[in-house]
């Protein structure tokens, strides 16, 4: 009796202490997906990376001048102003898991929306973020930036498979190839 006690207090006190949940669950989204929601996909290199508070001064939001180098689907200028939650500013910083975060210097593909107040968001969240790396070979690979771990990621319909990454210059070919079939922009 005493024993059940003990351990009925101890689970008591392990389910008041407070969980610490470190994931976002996003809905899955395939390649040709994401080009039907997205108004551009562009390949470039980050330029500046920049932290700040919102105007509520609640949310901090990042925001990445994206230097276009090509652009696959829509249109798109120069260069690309892309927003997004989280980054640090001070000594406060707010992680958004699954959400894109930027690095000056990376090159990366990114799939993006419609602009709205000055900035363009990736579609997908990070699942329309790609970095570009290189494979063993040398060859040029677009290297999924979404991370499983960090993030739940949600079948509309069945098991959803993690994004998995692709030779650059295939994965081009085929965003225009699905761009041209579904009556899309591409370049």
């Amino acid at each position: 009796m005493r024993r059940n006690a003990k351990l009925l207090l101890l689970l008591c006190v392990l389910l008041s202490l407070p969980a610490t949940v470190t994931a976002s669950t996003f809905i899955h989204m395939t390649p040709r997906q994401l080009i039907a929601e997205s108004a551009a996909v562009v390949l470039g290199e980050v330029l500046t990376v920049n932290s700040y508070w919102d105007a509520s001064g609640q949310i901090i939001e990042t925001e990445a001048l994206v230097r276009v180098h090509e652009t696959l689907i829509g249109d798109a200028g120069a260069v690309a102003v892309v927003r997004t939650w989280g980054g640090t500013v001070g000594g406060y910083t707010i992680e958004a898991h699954g959400f894109p975060e930027f690095q000056v210097g990376a090159r990366v593909l990114l799939f993006l929306s419609d602009e709205r107040n000055g900035a363009a968001q990736v579609v997908g969240y990070r699942l329309g973020q790609y970095r570009i790396g290189h494979d063993r070979t040398g060859a040029e690979v677009a290297i999924p930036t979404f991370e499983a771990a960090s993030a739940g990621l949600v079948a509309r319909e069945g098991q959803a498979a993690p994004p998995r990454p692709y030779r650059l210059e295939e994965f081009k070919t085929f965003l225009r190839a699905e761009a041209a079939r579904t009556a899309r922009h591409a370049h």
